[in-house]
């Protein structure tokens, strides 16, 4: 069964968020040109608002946690400025999610020299996955999430997916039960931004033809893909992009 835009039938599993009078002064979501900075080992990636640069990332492999953005292309920035010491001279944010906006932006060039007394972070090699990529609710429950107007399936989703249809392979489902979300990010400085239509339905069948190709039949996956955005509130926005997958036994 496909329910595109219609009522949820597992309705539970999807997030409703409820408008907040005020979100926390920590909090940041804007939309900027990156800034890619030279160190002395890899290049690590800032971000400019209101006059304070922000650190997103050091460069690096797929494997990590961040991907890095690209120049030429803005980025929406989402995260909370925590307390630890700046990186490549911006203040670290924490559960941040970098978002490249698809339209070309040929001002996104800059590109900072290395200067002394200015370094990036050894990455330590990754140990899990990442609370920004994937949620695990148990052997039958995957919550994937994704950045802004984007169905792209990092390699923490894909794996988490694999586990998944592993499990439902040695002991069968009577459903498998996939919802996409499409939803919108509370800027900072004022104005929301909502993700294009139809993208909720892209993210969920993208998941189904990755669970397919996994070996989990066809015909037991029950798929829903609600055409309106969930409403932000600027707190909780980059996890309302998401795609909740439950095994029912």
């Amino acid at each position: 069964m496909i329910a595109v835009g219609g009522r949820s039938l597992f309705a539970g599993l999807l997030v409703a968020v409820v408008v907040v009078a005020q979100t926390p002064a920590n909090r940041r979501q804007f939309v900027t040109c990156p800034i890619v900075r030279d160190t002395k080992t890899v290049p690590c990636w800032l971000a400019e608002y209101k006059g304070e640069l922000y650190f997103l990332g050091m460069q690096g492999g797929v494997a990590q946690e961040f991907y890095p953005p690209q120049l030429m292309h803005e980025v929406l920035v989402e995260g909370t400025v925590s307390d630890a010491p700046r990186v490549c001279g911006g203040l670290r944010l924490g559960q941040t999610k970098i978002s490249v906006l698809p339209e070309l932006a040929p001002a996104c060039n800059t590109m900072l020299p290395a200067e002394e007394g200015i370094e990036g972070i050894v990455v330590p090699r990754l140990a899990g996955i990442p609370a920004t990529w994937v949620r695990i609710g148990g052997p039958d429950q995957v919550t994937i999430y994704f950045d802004f107007d984007n169905d792209f399936l990092s390699l923490h989703m894909t794996g988490a997916l694999r586990t998944l249809a592993e499990g439902v392979l040695k002991t069968p489902a009577k459903a498998v039960r996939v919802a996409g979300s499409r939803a919108a990010s509370r800027l900072s400085g004022g104005g929301v931004l909502t993700e294009k239509q139809g993208i909720a339905e892209l993210r969920a069948f993208k998941v189904v033809e990755i669970l397919v190709g996994l070996g989990v039949p066809k015909d037991v996956i029950h798929v829903e893909a609600p055409a309106a955005a969930v409403v932000p509130d600027g707190i909780n926005d980059p996890w309302n992009r998401n795609v909740v997958v439950l095994v029912q036994r």
